[in-house]
This record gives structure tokens, C-alpha cells and sequence, in this order.
């Protein structure tokens, strides 16, 4: 009998005896029932692993096993809300069950637990009631530590922790009132009425970028520590010979490909080149070759997944991969012979693709260009401030060219054209924001968009050709209820998108051309058309990409800094039968599961990176408190109107309570607030003067107050009443 038909055969017996017991049994117990011989044990393990991982099986305290579905328990995880309340999510993808602050005593959020439902409430939601915390990921928090009458707590920075962490005299490490502290938690709230921590670490108070960017970290579980299994790859990979005798790849070493990133980019996963071929245009992306050195089911493949992606911070980056290969051996740096994987592709004047191909190659980049240096030089070839080569130069204007034609044919087949203006953040060697400042979309920036959109597209055509399932970036239509609302809000600003139900996306675009033809509040009525939009994510199976008005799109060009980009490059070479670099993906429903980690880690990279953002904007503005600055409207609230500055990409809150000595209702259909008495009404765009009253920024929070009242009395009357007065 083979190892599989063994634990197969245990799993039943195993879960044949829990069962015909009909209580949970201690591990000896149920040790004693199977009769198992020593060669065996290592597999009633194994079985007894699956049955748990899989929500049959749960393992309880005291070392006991139960059934969880006699039981009536629910296996999931914890989600908490800010507000105070949160959710047990199954694991079974079952109906989300409510989990009051009181239950939320008993755990922290993301925390694994054994829930029961416990009531129907007056709501009609299923009530769950925490039962035991299985596993709790919450080892660390972060927080300003306090001091009062003797008594020491944490305050944690996280708003959906609502327990105060208590500190026991001696473990405070030195840390005094207000300092921004890191606690061990040794007593967890499943364990205790309460929750105690030590501390063991005291932030520097002085760096906001690293207070603000470490607080990120710990609350999103970013993974950032290299663990050791991937010292030995790391070594064989610095030891093996370079691409310069390779002669199994393409060598387009003498080809003037170049870069163009960020100024303080550091990982170049991209270099471009274009030439004219008749009438045609062949582009060439190339692609860092990632998948050369990191194999499947490799250490560095299991670190690379479980990251998702680089995550990017003002103060650092935590990159998907070791430094030895995300800025060194994979990255495509000037002057520096380099694997790639490319993709060549035919494109008419008229921006149509008519042909691609997928190949290894080897380059040599002729040039790192910064986007604002690209885009100078666009702007007047005949002042070459770079001291670039006439190759270069050529390549960059046909590059140009190209990116036109590719642009003005996406623009033509559909697709949304978000225009949200730009905020330039500098900061200083502490990481402070010195300044913000509102920059136009450079042309350079729109030249690369277009030629990675190309080869994304090409990518995803290639796997929908010739695999039943691969990883695609997808972006599914809008919901009906809320493009209804997006309609009316439009409408009152005199803006029509065409239909009843759901329009292609042109005529989401058609629609923000009329905005702004019409002077209506375009920055904030393309904010509200996002938000009516779904999430992008990951899926194993082509869709069309809405927003960008693709039949099926998928991420090729950044595998440097994103797992999903890797696995598309090992699809396309198993595809091409490239060698030893075609290596397996995993067996059915795998990509699925690539697919979904990819989109949770990408959404948890993002909102880290907002995060920090709004931390150190509401850090930069309490250096402006008081002080005035104009605005417009961005958004509208049952509890008031938040003001983006003109000055400033920034974005505070007026609350109803400092509009004026009225009465404000909120009209949700429209996004407006209408003042009771004086009729007075506040839209999305209303030109607004406001002062800096607060800024929090460990919330990411900035308060305003309007110079002068904007609802209750009309001018008149405030005028008869000076008048009065004197």
C-alpha cells in the first residue's frame, strides 16, 4: 500500500473515531483508538494535519481534537472594524458573522478562531460568539506607552485593537510617558481578561517617515526578515557564470535599449527599443529575466510568494527579493550584460499589434533615463542636456512615436482615461515631507505606460491561446446599483452617461470630456466614477479588463517586484518549451490560489503605502495649523465635506458641526448637503477657505474649519445684526 493510500485510509479511521465518540478526545486518546504501529505514526500525523487545515478536524485546548461540525463551531478569522465591531469569515466562504465589541474582548483582529453562532439580532445578521482562539498572528504592537497612577499601557496605533495592552512594572525597557513604543505580547486577550506586553523596543521620535512607515509594517504583517533557508541559493546563484557566454539566448547587446524610471528608482525590471520597419513599427520590451534564477518551489520561489510583491515606502522598500537579485543581478542597470525575457512586437501606424513573439534574450542598456529627463528631452530634442548618443537619442523619439500610436488606439477601442493630478512629495534626510507640490503627468510617463500595456496585453493573449488557466490581471464590470447612483450625481451636473444599465467604458470617458467641457468638478467626479468601479485583482481564468478596455490582460513586465509577473513569465516559457526554465506551476486550482494570494498581498502592499502617506501628510500640515488655504470640495458626508487644498494634494475633513448655525441633511443621491434653513447647499467642487484646526497624524487624519460659515443665517441678516451691534 503506497504513503498516499495510507494517510487517505487514516484520515477515515480518524475521522470515524472523533465522530463515534461524539466529544472532542485528547491526542492520547485518540492514539490509543488507532492502534497505529511506529511506522505508521508519521503518517497519522500527516492525516491528521489534513483533516485540521482542511475545517474538518479542530484542535482545542488541553491537546484535545474535535469535529467541528458536531460541535456547531465555525472555524475563520477574525475582522475587525475601526468602529469597534468586526466579522468572523469563515474559511468556508459561509455567511460573514457579526462579532460584537463585547465577543472582540476575546481576540485580536486577524486572529484564527472557533466561533458559534449565537443569535439572530435585531438587524437580522448572524451573531457569533467567540469560542476559542486558535491561533493568534498578533504577536507584536505598536503604540505610544502611557503612564498613570503607576499603571503602564500601550495605546495601540492599530484603531481596530481596542484593548489597552498593560505593561507590569519592570517590563517597560525604559520607556517613558508618550514615547512610541513596540510590546511582545505575552498575555493574549483569548488567554485573559486583559492583554499584557513588554516592551522591546523604543522608536526614534525624531524620523516621522520611519515611525510612520515601521507602524505600517507591524499593523499590515508585511513580512521583511530573510530567512536563512535562502543563504545557500543566494550563494550558488553569486557563483554561477554571467549571460556573456551564453549563446542559447538572442543577443541584442548591441541594440541601444534603455530605461526610463523614477529618479530614485533602484530595481530596473524594464528596458524599451524601438525602430521603423517600413511602415511598421517592431518595439522591443524587454523583461527582466527573473524566472533564471528563482526555480519553482525553490527558498527564494516560497519567499518571493509569500511577499506577493515589493512594497514601497518614503524611507525604504521591502523588496519581493533579496538585494542580490532585485538591484544587482536581475536588474537591468546601464552598462551591465543582463538576461532578459522579451517580447517583439509588430505595430502599425495606426497602433495595431499585427504580430508578437516571446523570446530569451541578452542586453546591455545604453542609458538609465529619469522620466523628467525623457520628457525634456522630447520636449526640445536639439537642447540634449543628457549627453546621450545619437542612438539613444533615436530610439527615445521613435519610442515616442510609437507610444502615440499605441495610445491613440487603446484610447479608440475603449477604455477609461483617468486624468488625477500628481502630487510631487520631497523629503527631508529625516524622512519629514519638506514638500508637496501638484505636477503634470509627465509625456515619458505616458510613453512607458503605453509600451508595458502592449506587452501585458501580447502576454495575455499568449497564455489565452494556449493554457486552460494562468494568472491574469482582471477588472470586472461595474455594479448596476452603483453606476445608477454615479448617474444621478453626474446628471446634476448636467453630465449624461449614455444607457440604463452599465455603459462600455468609452462612455465613461465620453462622460468626463463633458465634465470638463461643462466646468463641472472633474477631479471629483473622476474620484466618485473610481469608487464606482470594482477592485482589479488576480484570476486564473481570462476576463476582460473594463477600465482599460482589454478582452484579456495580465501582468508581464515587473517581475522584480511582483510573484503574479514571475509566474507569467514561467507559463510563457513552458508554452515556448524553453529548456530547464520550464519548470511545473503546481496541479489544478494552484493558480487559483497564486491568483488570489497575489491580489491580497497587492491590496496589502497599497494601503501600507497610503498609509504612510497619510500619516506624513497629516504630519506636514500640524506644521500648518492655523494658517489658511483654498480649496475645493472632494467629497461629501452624512457627517460633513472633505476639502482637497489647491496649495497641497491634501485632503482634510470640515465636520457638519463647522459648516454654521444650521441644520445640514445629507442628500446621498446626489452627494449634496442642503442647509435646513437657509437653503444653503454644499456640492462636490464648491470653492471652499479653510484653516488648519488639527492634524492627527497617526490617523492620517487633518481637520479644517471654514473662514467664514457657509450655512444658517444669510448675509443679510448677519449685516442687520452688526449693524445692530454698533
Amino acid at each position: 500500500m503506497t504513503e498516499e493510500k495510507n494517510i487517505a485510509r487514516l484520515r477515515r479511521k480518524i475521522l470515524e473515531v472523533i465522530l463515534s465518540k461524539g466529544r472532542p478526545m485528547s491526542m492520547s486518546e485518540l492514539e490509543h483508538s488507532l492502534g497505529s504501529p511506529d511506522d505508521l505514526a508519521n503518517e497519522a500525523q500527516q492525516a491528521l494535519v489534513g483533516l485540521c487545515k482542511a475545517g474538518i478536524l479542530v484542535r482545542l485546548r488541553g491537546d484535545r481534537i474535535g469535529a467541528a461540525k458536531e460541535m456547531d463551531l465555525v472555524l475563520g478569522r477574525v475582522e475587525v472594524h475601526s468602529n469597534g465591531f468586526g466579522f468572523l469569515l469563515p474559511d468556508d466562504g459561509s455567511e460573514d458573522l457579526y462579532l460584537s465589541p463585547r465577543q472582540l474582548r476575546r481576540a485580536m483582529p486577524d486572529d484564527r478562531v472557533l466561533g458559534r453562532v449565537r443569535r439572530i439580532d435585531r438587524q437580522g445578521r448572524k451573531e457569533a460568539a467567540i469560542v476559542e482562539v486558535l491561533n493568534s498572528v498578533n504577536r507584536t504592537v505598536l503604540g505610544r506607552f502611557e503612564t498613570d497612577s503607576g499603571v503602564n499601557v500601550i495605546r495601540p496605533q492599530d484603531k481596530r485593537i481596542a484593548h489597552m495592552i498593560h505593561v507590569a512594572p519592570g517590563d517597560e525597557s525604559g520607556a517613558t510617558h508618550g514615547k512610541v513604543v513596540v510590546g511582545e505580547i505575552i498575555v493574549h486577550p483569548g488567554d485573559s481578561t486583559y492583554v499584557q506586553a513588554r516592551v522591546t523596543e523604543i522608536l526614534a521620535q525624531d524620523k516621522p517617515a520611519a515611525l510612520a512607515t515601521e507602524s505600517a509594517i507591524r499593523r499590515r504583517q508585511l513580512p521583511r526578515e530573510w530567512p536563512s533557508t535562502i543563504a545557500d541559493e543566494l550563494e550558488r546563484i553569486s557563483r554561477e557564470p554571467g549571460c556573456e557566454k551564453d549563446l542559447m539566448c538572442k543577443d541584442l547587446t548591441q541594440e541601444p535599449f534603455i530605461t526610463i524610471d523614477g529618479a530614485d528608482a533602484r530595481d530596473f525590471d524594464d528596458a524599451v527599443h524601438c525602430v521603423s520597419d517600413g511602415d511598421d513599427f517592431l518595439l522591443d520590451v524587454a523583461i527582466a529575466d527573473v524566472s533564471r534564477f528563482v526555480r519553482s518551489d525553490s527558498a527564494l520561489d516560497q519567499v518571493a510568494r509569500e511577499r506577493g510583491n515589493s512594497a514601497y515606502f518614503p524611507d525604504r522598500v521591502i523588496p519581493m527579493l533579496p538585494e542580490l537579485l532585485s538591484n544587482d543581478l536581475c536588474s537591468l542597470r546601464p552598462g551591465k550584460m543582463r538576461w532578459v525575457f522579451a517580447c517583439q512586437m509588430r505595430v502599425r501606424s495606426s497602433g495595431e499589434i499585427t504580430e508578437y513573439k516571446f523570446f530569451e534574450a541578452r542586453i546591455r542598456s545604453a542609458a538609465r533615463l529619469t522620466y523628467e529627463d525623457a520628457s525634456a528631452f522630447l520636449r526640445d530634442p536639439s537642447s540634449d542636456g543628457l549627453g546621450i548618443s545619437s542612438a539613444v537619442q533615436e530610439n527615445l523619439q521613435m519610442l515616442d512615436k510609437v507610444a502615440t500610436a499605441l495610445g491613440g488606439h487603446r484610447r479608440d477601442r475603449g477604455g477609461v482615461e483617468f486624468e488625477f493630478p500628481q502630487a510631487l512629495i520631497s523629503y527631508d534626510p529625516n524622512g519629514t515631507i519638506a514638500s508637496i507640490k501638484n505636477t503634470p503627468r509627465s509625456s515619458a510617463t505616458g510613453l512607458i505606460e503605453e509600451c508595458m500595456l502592449a506587452a501585458n496585453v501580447c502576454a495575455a493573449r499568449a497564455l489565452d491561446s494556449h493554457l486552460p488557466e494562468a494568472i491574469y490581471r482582471i477588472h470586472e464590470t461595474p455594479d448596476p446599483d452603483a453606476v445608477a447612483d454615479l448617474r444621478r450625481v453626474l446628471g446634476f451636473f448636467g453630465v449624461k452617461l449614455p444607457g440604463r444599465g452599465v455603459p462600455p467604458a468609452l462612455d465613461f470617458s465620453a462622460a468626463l470630456t463633458a465634465a470638463r467641457e461643462k466646468g463641472a468638478p472633474v477631479a471629483a467626479l473622476q474620484m466618485l466614477m473610481l469608487r464606482t468601479m470594482k477592485q482589479a485583482r488576480y484570476a486564473s481564468c481570462a476576463q476582460p479588463h473594463f477600465a482599460l478596455g482589454f478582452e484579456c490582460y495580465t501582468h508581464f513586465t515587473s517581475p522584480i517586484r511582483r510573484y503574479a509577473d514571475l509566474i507569467v513569465h514561467r507559463l510563457l516559457k513552458r508554452i515556448l518549451g524553453l529548456g530547464s526554465s520550464a519548470e511545473p506551476i503546481g496541479g489544478p486550482g494552484e493558480l487559483a490560489e497564486v491568483a488570489d494570494h497575489c491580489s491580497v498581498t497587492d491590496r496589502r502592499a497599497e494601503e501600507a503605502s497610503r498609509e504612510v502617506t497619510g500619516w506624513l501628510k497629516a504630519e506636514f500640515m500640524s506644521r500648518h495649523i492655523g494658517e489658511t488655504f483654498t480649496g475645493r470640495v472632494s467629497g461629501v458626508t452624512a457627517f460633513g465635506v472633505f476639502v482637497t487644498l489647491d496649495l497641497f494634494q491634501v485632503d482634510g475633513l470640515v465636520h457638519i458641526s463647522e459648516l454654521g448655525n444650521d441644520y445640514f441633511h445629507f442628500d446621498p443621491s446626489l452627494m449634496l448637503l442642503v442647509a435646513e434653513h437657509s437653503g444653503h447647499r454644499i456640492s462636490l467642487g464648491d470653492a471652499m477657505t479653510v484653516r488648519v484646526a488639527g492634524a492627527r497624524p497617526d490617523e492620517g487624519k487633518i481637520d479644517f474649519v471654514p473662514l467664514e460659515p457657509v450655512g444658517g443665517e444669510n448675509k443679510a441678516r448677519r449685516k442687520r445684526r452688526k449693524s445692530k451691534k454698533r
